[in-house]
């Protein structure tokens, strides 16, 4: 294990080495370009840095929106937008960041094009939970969950779900937020890298803290120290201090509460983000409350007044309120304690009242039940497209059963003329042996009956007959040679009678 996670060390730490190769080598290239390349250029830088650096992103993202409208480019003017919204939110300045998020999701909107939409749906949804509105936060990145859950868009759909943990946490609602943060890093976890990790792992760990669960969430904060130490991620870092320093400030342990705090507290400030800066200005100012330090702790949140009216954070301005009632309540006079307590209740009632819990609970029953119905659309559709492939089944039974029946008709007809076929053959070889037969006969019985035709020149005297040489033959000789006949000699009646009469009449008499 140990191995393992020194390898992965390493990992990130190349990773991270590379990513920050890539920004120098964008920022070189940068005045060497134009047009659209130099678009591409501070399109890219933007967005790279609006979660690290986002002062450096804000000024890129500017650059890149004038070029945008130039060129006419309205997909990267929309994105650059949503990118300087998030920039905005990250240094406080949240209504810049409403403008920039508004003109995104204007000029999605008439381009049509439904990532885009979803990006500045939660831009804005981020932006309305840093200023507390958190019923907008969510209707916002449920709109967002909708179009990226229909599109399939894996990477957005798992930020998506941890803005809505987020939203959920800020509630008080912590089951639901580890529900969200966790099914939002399960699906990253194939594309997780070092700076998504160190936000899940803390997003997860603060609010496994505020289910009381301590230890839990000192193991979840220091994974997420390591990686954000190895990778130098400066705004994860501040993030994580922060969180320590709350966290052993409850376990009463303030000299290492303080130390975290602080540390957080320059991180921020040198990231220029304000709403960081504000969160740690209450912080120090609730801990040197707990510490009895009056003076330093009304500093720090005489501070954060004026800081968050600065940036419109009405639930920072909250809490500084809320804490100068108590440190007024305890030191006096009374009169500032309860001017003091006047405008927490103020601030309070406008951030969380009646209206703004009803408004959550109907946006989150109005989803679920959105996603019943879709779930009831999806099972319709499914029957109809089994209903379709039962009958397509059912058709293509009936044709292969009918096939299979014609198959045999042919078949059997096939076979039966094939029969009759191979009967009249052997009728027909039955047949031509037999003409076969009475032609062999007719054959040999014309061989055997040769007749003379034609006139025969014949002595009327000696019965010789003349041949076509002019040759004189014998009757007997003549036909012999011209035909099959052959002759045997003997006396007719008459010759007898003519020849050997006196014979015949002496043998009567005796």
């Amino acid at each position: 294990m140990k191995k393992i996670q020194i390898c992965l060390f390493f990992f990130i730490l190349v990773i991270a080495n590379a990513q920050t190769r890539q920004l120098d080598s964008l920022k070189k290239i940068l005045p060497t370009v134009s047009g659209k390349s130099q678009l591409d250029v501070l399109f890219a830088l933007s967005n790279q840095l609006e979660g690290i650096y986002p002062k450096q992103a804000l000024e890129f993202g500017r650059e890149g929106v004038l070029i945008a409208k130039q060129l006419g480019d309205s997909t990267s003017l929309a994105t650059l937008y949503s990118s300087l919204a998030f920039s905005s939110s990250e240094l406080g300045d949240f209504a810049q960041s409403l403008k920039y998020g508004t003109q995104s999701l204007e000029v999605s909107t008439v381009i049509n094009n439904k990532t885009k939409i979803a990006s500045a749906n939660s831009t804005l949804g981020i932006t309305y939970v840093y200023l507390g509105q958190y019923s907008k936060a969510l209707e916002h990145h449920l709109e967002a969950l909708r179009i990226r859950e229909e599109l399939g868009l894996t990477l957005p759909l798992s930020r998506t779900l941890n803005n809505i943990g987020i939203v959920y946490h800020n509630i008080g609602q912590y089951d639901k937020a580890i529900e969200y943060y966790k099914r939002a890093q399960d699906m990253q976890q194939p594309f997780l890298n070092g700076q998504n990790n160190v936000r899940f792992l803390t997003n997860i760990g603060y609010s496994e803290f505020k289910r009381g669960n301590f230890n839990e969430a000192m193991s979840y904060h220091t994974k997420a120290l390591a990686i954000a130490e190895s990778t130098q991620y400066v705004g994860g870092l501040a993030y994580i201090y922060f969180n320590l320093g709350i966290m052993h400030s409850e376990k009463k342990e303030y000299e290492k509460a303080l130390g975290y705090l602080h540390h957080s507290l320059k991180s921020y400030e040198e990231l220029g983000q304000k709403y960081g800066i504000l969160q740690l200005l209450n912080a120090l100012g609730t801990m040197y409350f707990k510490t009895e330090q009056y003076k330093k702790s009304n500093q720090y949140l005489e501070r954060a007044v004026e800081l968050a009216k600065q940036i419109n954070a009405p639930d920072q301005l909250k809490i500084s309120y809320e804490m100068l009632y108590s440190i007024y309540d305890k030191t006096g006079p009374l009169k500032k304690a309860y001017q003091y307590y006047q405008l927490y209740s103020e601030a309070k009632d406008s951030l969380m009242n009646s209206n703004e819990s009803k408004k959550i609970a109907e946006i989150v029953i109005n989803h679920e039940v959105d996603q019943k119905q879709r779930v009831i659309a999806l099972l319709k559709k499914e029957k109809v497209i089994s209903d379709l492939s039962l009958e397509k089944q059912s058709i293509q039974s009936k044709i292969l059963y009918a096939s299979i029946f014609l198959s045999v008709v042919v078949i059997g007809f096939l076979f039966y003329v094939n029969r009759r076929i191979q009967q009249n053959k052997k009728i027909v070889e039955q047949k031509n042996d037999e003409l076969k037969l009475l032609n062999n006969e007719l054959n040999l019985k014309v061989s055997e009956i040769q007749l003379l035709s034609g006139l025969l020149p014949i002595c009327a005297n000696c019965k010789k007959i003349r041949d076509d040489n002019g040759a004189w033959e014998q009757l007997e000789e003549y036909i012999t040679n011209h035909s099959e006949a052959k002759f045997s000699h003997g006396i007719c009646p008459d010759c007898m009678k003519s020849l050997y009469g006196n014979v015949l009449s002496k043998f009567k008499e005796q």
